[in-house]
Parts: C-alpha cells; sequence; structure tokens
C-alpha cells in the first residue's frame, strides 16, 4: 500500500494545518495552530483552515458553513507534486459558496437529484482562483 493510500482524512487535515502555518511563518506572518481540528491563529486572524487532497473542497453541509463567522479561509490544496494555498475573506467566500449551490439547485429544479436531503457542495480550485497565495489577507 503507498503512502498516500495509508494516509487517513484527518492526517491529511493535519498536514494542511501545518503547512499553511509553515508557510505564514516563512512569509514573516506570526501564526500557530489553534485548538485540535479547525483553525489557526495568523497575523492578526483566527483562520479556518480547508485541506483538498483530491481535487476539490467538500463541504458537507451548506448551512453550517454558511453560518461560520471566522474572518479568514484558508484552502489548502495538496497535490501530489506540490501544494497551493487560498487565502479568503470569509464572508466572501462563504456568499460566493452559497451563490454556486443556489445556482446548481436551480438548474436541477431546487432539489438534488440524488439526494433531495443532502445539503452538500463543493469548493473547486477554479472557483477560488483570485485567492490564490492572497497571504496580505493575513497582515
Amino acid at each position: 500500500m503507498s503512502v498516500a493510500a495509508a494516509r487517513t482524512h484527518s492526517q491529511t487535515h493535519q498536514a494542511g494545518r501545518h503547512l499553511a502555518v509553515a508557510e505564514a511563518l516563512l512569509r514573516g506572518i506570526p501564526s500557530k495552530l489553534k485548538g485540535a481540528q479547525t483553525y489557526i491563529e495568523v497575523g492578526e486572524h483566527d483562520a479556518q483552515v480547508m485541506v483538498a487532497a483530491k481535487g476539490a473542497w467538500m463541504i458537507a453541509d451548506i448551512d453550517k458553513f454558511t453560518a461560520l463567522t471566522c474572518s479568514r479561509v484558508i484552502l489548502v490544496h495538496i497535490a501530489t507534486d506540490s501544494h497551493h494555498f487560498y487565502i479568503a475573506e470569509g464572508d466572501e467566500l462563504r456568499a460566493e459558496v452559497r451563490a454556486r449551490h443556489m445556482q446548481f439547485l436551480e438548474q436541477v429544479g431546487g432539489v438534488r437529484p440524488r439526494n433531495p436531503d443532502s445539503k452538500n457542495t463543493v469548493i473547486k480550485p477554479d472557483h477560488v482562483a483570485s485567492w490564490r497565495d492572497q497571504w496580505q489577507l493575513l497582515t
């Protein structure tokens, strides 16, 4: 079994948090882990860290996601040979995700086709391309 196959979702997420802290530190922005799971302190902000290792960030519940209030979100994309960071204004990102989700629902008649009760949605790298390496949002 390859190392990538043996890696758990939790390990990948924790690696992404550490990568975000390390990258901020390398850029001269004070940062550290905050709590056990999701957040880091970076610059003057608490930031939610989301990690994608399979090409997109999955959101299990659009309502819970858009109810969050964190001022910054760091999306970490871990690829086979590299990793990328997308630093977003929290409210703007959540509004865009909500708008894309509503647009999708309109296209499919207002109800998810396979599971009407599902609240999941996705953020793809092309959705957040304008936020790639926007580290100045954290200073």
